[in-house]
């Protein structure tokens, strides 16, 4: 009988689980370090590249000459630069060094989003997590 009763609450525990889904809130860690539109012509990353956190975007044609780049860092405040495609040869792209170009501001979540220049957002932010080493 007692078997029977733990077994029914590890089921019934399982089910809610699945159903209820897990309940950790979202932030700038839990989004994907890289993403490509569904055609694959845009990909954009925030990944380590020799060391270095490099913000890229990259395109298959010359789809547009600017773009805005806005990282938000723990503190919750923007910094946006405007930065130029440039042509890599087979494709078009931009690749920014994150500590170079926007503030440290220290240990948290970082979410980074590219922006048209008239406004609107180039495919979903990404994000990354800045922890201790």
């Amino acid at each position: 009988m007692t078997r029977r009763i733990v077994r029914s609450t590890v089921t019934l525990l399982a089910v809610l689980v699945v159903v209820a889904g897990p309940t950790v809130p979202a932030s700038a860690s839990r989004l994907p370090l890289d993403a490509c539109s569904p055609s694959g012509d845009v990909c954009k990353s925030v990944r380590r590249v020799d060391g270095v956190r490099r913000l890229r975007i990259m395109l298959a044609a010359d789809y547009f000459e600017r773009f805005r780049l806005c990282v938000t860092g723990p503190d919750a405040s923007p910094t946006c630069h405007t930065y130029r495609i440039r042509d890599l040869g087979a494709t078009f792209g931009s690749s920014i060094a994150w500590r170079a170009n926007f503030p440290f501001e220290g240990r948290g979540d970082y979410k980074v989003v590219w922006k048209f220049i008239g406004g609107g957002w180039i495919g979903r932010a990404l994000g990354f997590h800045v922890g201790p080493d």
